[in-house]
């Protein structure tokens, strides 16, 4: 599969709870970027999803994010340690925390010298 991301993937792995109008769903965010993330979960959306999402810091801080699922795989749970389910999100909008979730590795410079 040919990889159409112009930004460095930071990988981090924080808890994430996800859904339409209840968060509802849990995750684990494993990589991310400015402009996007990866969940981790056996729950999947189709592409084109707009879902709302709850990530939390190791410190207890919340970042509220609006995202759009881009792409989605389901594999089978036997098999998680080879193909891992989840969904590649793009960023449409922060509710909360946006300043906690692009210090979460100096986002900001490490964006900008990609």
């Amino acid at each position: 599969m040919s990889d159409s991301r112009q930004e460095r993937r930071i990988k981090k792995r924080l808890s994430v709870k996800f859904g339409h109008d209840k968060l509802e769903h849990l995750g684990y965010l494993s990589d991310f970027s400015s402009q996007g993330f990866f969940v981790e979960s056996r729950i999947v959306y189709k592409s084109g999803v707009v879902l709302n999402f709850e990530l939390t810091t190791r410190d207890g801080e919340i970042i509220l994010i609006e995202g759009r699922v881009q792409w989605s795989k389901k594999g089978a749970p036997r098999l998680n340690h080879i193909m891992k389910s989840g969904m590649g999100i793009f960023i449409l909008n922060f509710l909360q925390g946006v300043d906690v979730y692009r210090s979460l590795d100096d986002l900001r410079e490490k964006s900008a010298s990609c």
